[in-house]
């Protein structure tokens, strides 16, 4: 089991942490689900590009661990940069094994587009990445965990989410937030 160490970070104790694999999954469902939700409204969403992306989303972190944005705070403006290359330099790792180069060269189009976070898929997968945290926020308060310790994690969660243009994602925000 590979932790997530954000939460770590925060305070959670290790045998509570959800792994990587958890995240992955919740992810997923919720990127499914968002999808549905914009295909109802009549928005044209090619849901298998949205759980393909969510499925490989994190798949980087199967090598490097899941490398905290607290403790990249000690390397400074370069933290960002080596967090980065690491998941690129794990991705090539994972990718160059793919024999088929059409599906290599598919899920190295799929890694790049989530990175740019420029398509309505890929928002949907980030949307739902960024919720996942949320939801976890709120199962750690109901553990008991103090409010204090995830308030900063919550709310620049929840103001990146804000922003969000499609209707689902503030849809889902306003649900998660009265819980």
């Amino acid at each position: 089991m590979i932790p997530r160490s954000g939460w770590i970070s925060h305070g959670i104790a290790l045998q509570e942490v959800e792994s990587v694999a958890d995240h992955s999954y919740s992810t997923s469902v919720l990127a499914m689900f968002l999808a549905d939700l914009e295909l109802e409204r009549g928005n044209r969403i090619d849901v298998e590009r949205v759980l393909r992306l969510s499925l490989l989303h994190d798949l980087p972190e199967s090598l490097t661990f899941d490398i905290s944005k607290a403790y990249l705070e000690y390397l400074g403006k370069r933290g960002e940069t080596i967090k980065d290359e690491l998941e690129q330099a794990a991705w090539k790792s994972i990718i160059k094994g793919i024999q088929v180069t059409s599906i290599r060269k598919n899920y190295d189009r799929l890694q790049a587009e989530f990175n740019a976070e420029r398509t309505v898929e890929s928002k949907i997968v980030h949307a739902a990445d960024r919720l996942d945290i949320l939801l976890q926020v709120v199962a750690y308060r109901k553990r008991g965990y103090s409010e204090v310790t995830l308030a900063g994690l919550w709310s620049s969660t929840r103001k990146k989410l804000q922003g969000s243009k499609l209707s689902s994602v503030r849809r889902l925000l306003n649900q998660v937030v009265r819980l």
